[in-house]
């Protein structure tokens, strides 16, 4: 029997709790199904482990907002542009820049 993508990315997970692409996967993979507050946990998370791990900020920031959370999405908006900045990552933080003035 085919296990499901949020089983594998939870067992990728607990294979390597270190491995940030695998918590992103999985924040990911419980956006998708829906499960809006483990995603934005999740997200969360891999920010504090990994601050530099810039995707995260946007998806953390999207599903806050997606939760109806504005003022989360705007606290983790305002650290990941800092963060890209910091990265010289110009389009990540334009593009965070932009979600965040659509709340504003």
């Amino acid at each position: 029997m085919a296990i499901s993508n949020l089983e594998f990315f939870r067992a990728a997970v607990e294979k390597d709790p270190n491995n940030t692409f695998a918590q992103y996967s999985l924040a990911m993979e419980y956006r998708k199904t829906g499960a809006l507050k483990d995603a934005l946990e999740k997200f969360r998370e891999i920010i504090r482990r990994d601050p530099a791990y810039v995707a995260a900020y946007l998806m953390a920031a999207q599903t806050a907002i997606d939760s109806d959370n504005e003022s989360v999405a705007e606290e983790i908006l305002r650290a990941g542009i800092e963060t890209a900045t910091s990265q010289n990552n110009s389009h990540a933080a334009s593009e965070m820049q932009d979600l965040l003035d659509s709340i504003l």
